[in-house]
């Protein structure tokens, strides 16, 4: 059977924490990667524009999508992220990201960089522009990006001295 079992898993240390630190977006058409293993090592020449995140501001979720009734399995990735302040620059990126099907790269805080909408891209499904109500209310954008693919988010290994500096021919600006 190909869906055989290969391994367990031992309790692990309890040394992780939660929250992501930066992302990276490019098109989905710009990216034909190359992997060793499952492992992300390597694209053609394309450049990611990143986005640096204050802390607490940006997670990565993944729902496996399981049908038993039609026999279907898909992942379903969601990147949640927030940008602060509001700016005329910032909405004319927003509405292109907004129009794009994205390869979104993720660094977690744990040093872990995962790729999501590698196939099928991952879109931006919510947004809001917010200018808060009082004083000390959110002043900026909250972003939620979607993607479903056959495939788990991919890992891209661990991060090093710079942002997905281990992966040939991506260029993160």
């Amino acid at each position: 059977m190909a869906c055989d079992l290969t391994t367990g898993r031992t309790l692990d240390c309890k040394d992780a924490i939660g929250g992501i630190r930066a992302v990276a977006f490019l098109e989905v058409a710009d990216y034909t990667p190359t992997y060793t293993g499952n492992i992300l090592t390597q694209v053609a020449a394309a450049t990611a524009y990143k986005y640096d995140l204050p802390k607490g501001t940006g997670s990565l979720s993944e729902a496996f999508q399981v049908s038993p009734d039609n026999g279907t399995l898909f992942f379903e990735d969601t990147l949640a992220i927030k940008l602060h302040k509001l700016s005329a620059a910032d909405r004319d990126e927003i509405k292109l990201l907004a129009q794009n099907r994205l390869v979104c790269f993720i660094l977690d805080n744990n040093n872990n960089q995962w790729v999501i909408g590698e196939v099928n891209g991952a879109d931006l499904t919510a947004g809001t522009a917010n200018t808060g109500v009082a004083l000390g209310d959110a002043y900026g954008y909250e972003l939620t990006f979607t993607s479903q693919e056959a495939e788990p988010m991919r890992n891209a290994g661990t991060f090093t001295t710079d942002f997905f500096d281990n992966i040939t021919n991506l260029t993160v600006s």
